[in-house]
């Protein structure tokens, strides 16, 4: 069964993160697809996705900190997510240099590195945002409100 392109426009973001993460997917499948995005609007779009997830870090940090002082299991829940936000700047570190590997020298097989991470990366934050919602039903459930 053959699979068929997905269809996105990097020049049109989505406006929240979750629909962020699913772009991010599409348009990093396209890449593994060999999809011919100019350069200039890969690099707008991992502007986006950096900004994106920047944005979701400071403002979901703000409530999930006052979560560390909770019932043991909230707070391990708590240090996940914050330690995940860390590793996200990495990971936006290395997406980033995937990008100049392809800026550098502009091939299919580069093409797809990047296309790739960029899936792993999406699926991780996938993974990260289950974990978030896991946490504010379980601070909910206690009482302790969710700080916008």
């Amino acid at each position: 069964m053959p699979f068929s392109r997905p269809q996105v426009d990097l020049r049109s973001p989505p406006r929240s993160f979750d629909e962020k993460v699913d772009w991010l997917e599409q348009w990093s499948y396209g890449l593994v697809l060999l999809e011919e995005y100019p350069l200039s609007d890969l690099r707008k779009a991992i502007e986006e996705i950096e900004g994106a997830i920047r944005s979701h870090r400071d403002s979901v940090d703000r409530w999930v900190v006052l979560l560390l002082d909770a019932d043991e299991e909230t707070a391990r829940g708590a240090t996940v997510v914050l330690s995940d936000h860390h590793w996200f700047e990495t990971s936006v570190e290395q997406f980033w240099w995937f990008f100049r590997v392809v800026e550098k020298e502009d091939h299919g097989g580069h093409r797809q590195a990047l296309g790739q991470y960029g899936r792993v990366l999406a699926e991780a934050l996938r993974r990260h945002r289950a974990d978030e919602r896991r946490l504010e039903r379980r601070s909910s459930s206690e009482g302790r409100p969710r700080v916008p």
